[in-house]
């Protein structure tokens, strides 16, 4: 299903096709669901308290993780035939933040100490990390080369101080040093991309735990969605979220896929926040104070989840491989990838770089 609980049009009669990877979103309020044989039922709630407007099923065949909230009715024993065919499930809690991951008994053990040795390589550490913040960096490039573009400026100076810096972290001698140029990066690339949110939405600096406007409340919701995006392929693929490359382990935190999200964060987030306030899809009234800073509205992070679903599914010919491809099968090539190279004696991973 779509985050905004409408279900997603999967035929039982449609053949399977080569990384196509189906989300099953059970976020609607009320839903009653449950697994018959090789189907997931849904039955959707009325207006009326007690009775079910629609009923609807997903095939389990194209179904390769569930995103499951809070407030969705499923008994235990569901649960269970989905974790028992390999599907892993992402706990949403009330207010649709990710609180946990259930995930299959199945493991594959060797593959997970392969990761764990190459977390504690730093030699291939720094090669993965050097190819992720090039690929940010040159990404943050290209959405102001388009930025500037459509509104015929010229950025060339700012344009070409990126290029150099990706160039410097390409030749960093270690993380300390890559993390200093990724930082400096970040820092002008914020600067140059504030002057084209709305005015009545200012975006000064980057701001966080709490955010400190709304610009920054809903850059922070995009990221986080999207981390839990990734989480779910790399769990998927057999990997541990918390081992990366570039970002520390820490207990709680999913550094492989802080690692994985990096390159995505401006050409997805970022330009999915553009369009979100400059089109007034979201507006000052769609956020409020909280927790000390400002938050998006419980009501309002569905017109966010429906926003990104769609730029998540829709096709596009990705130059990196020339093939028509989704942001979310390349999520999954991602994971898939990292996989791979954990088995080869010099790999190095090779980030989404922006067309």
């Amino acid at each position: 299903m779509h985050p905004t609980g409408l279900p997603l049009e999967l035929s039982q009669d449609r053949p399977q096709q080569k990384d196509k990877m189906a989300t099953a979103y059970l976020t609607t309020e009320g839903m009653k669901t449950e697994v018959n044989g090789e189907r997931i039922d849904l039955r959707i709630p009325s207006d009326v308290p007690g009775t079910y407007s629609n009923q609807h099923w997903v095939p389990l065949f194209d179904v390769e993780h569930v995103v499951l909230d809070a407030s969705i009715h499923m008994s235990l024993r569901s649960v269970s035939k989905i974790l028992s065919r390999g599907i892993p499930i992402l706990l949403l809690s009330h207010g649709n933040f990710p609180s946990g991951i259930a995930h299959p008994m199945r493991r594959q053990v060797m593959c997970l100490a392969n990761q764990i040795d190459a977390s504690r390589n730093n030699d291939f550490r720094l090669r993965c990390s050097k190819a992720v913040v090039v690929a940010k960096i040159m990404n943050m490039r290209r959405v102001l080369q388009r930025l500037s573009a459509n509104r015929q400026e010229n950025q060339t100076i700012a344009q070409s101080w990126l290029k150099a810096m990706a160039n410097q972290a390409q030749a960093a001698a270690n993380t300390d040093s890559l993390r200093g140029i990724e930082g400096a990066a970040s820092g002008r690339y914020f600067e140059l991309i504030g002057r084209y949110f709305p005015d009545e939405l200012p975006f000064e600096r980057r701001s966080r735990r709490p955010p400190h406007n709304e610009v920054n409340a809903l850059l922070s919701f995009l990221y986080t969605l999207l981390t839990s995006e990734i989480t779910l392929h790399i769990l998927a693929a057999s990997l541990e979220p918390g081992w990366g490359f570039y970002h520390e382990t820490e207990d709680g935190r999913p550094s492989l896929a802080l690692d994985m999200l990096e390159p995505f964060r401006a050409p997805v987030c970022d330009a999915l926040a553009l369009d979100l306030l400059n089109h007034r899809r979201l507006k000052a009234e769609n956020f409020e104070k909280a927790r000390g800073g400002i938050l998006l509205k419980k009501e309002s992070r569905r017109i966010v989840f429906a926003a990104l679903e769609e730029r998540l599914e829709r096709e596009f010919l990705y130059q990196g491989d020339d093939s028509r491809t989704t942001l979310r099968t390349l999520f999954k090539r991602q994971a898939l990838q990292y996989k791979r190279i954990l088995q080869e004696e010099n790999g190095v991973f090779e980030p989404f770089l922006m067309n």
